[in-house]
């Protein structure tokens, strides 16, 4: 299951939940990240603490060895996607 880092933790309790959809397209997936209030139905919520990101059934499957970070640069953010096994 997709995991936050500790920076991203931070950074999305300001931020508020966050939903992920993905696409498949020629050369891989596409994600897009969207500002939430709730999720929609079907998606899976993941939490820690006050941080919270729902993802589509296709991003799910994606970020499921993933981990999550999130990077404040000044009025906005960067969002990485890491291996676990890394």
């Amino acid at each position: 299951m997709l995991q936050f880092d500790a920076e991203a933790v931070e950074a999305l309790a300001q931020i508020g939940p966050l939903r992920v959809t993905a696409e498949e397209v020629d050369d891989g997936v596409e994600l897009q990240i969207d500002e939430a209030a709730e999720p929609h139905e079907g998606d899976k919520v993941v939490e820690r603490g006050a941080a919270r990101v729902f993802l589509d059934p296709a991003a799910a499957e994606v970020l499921s060895d993933q981990i999550l970070g999130v990077h404040a640069h000044d009025d906005h953010f960067h969002f990485t996607f890491d291996d676990q096994g890394a």
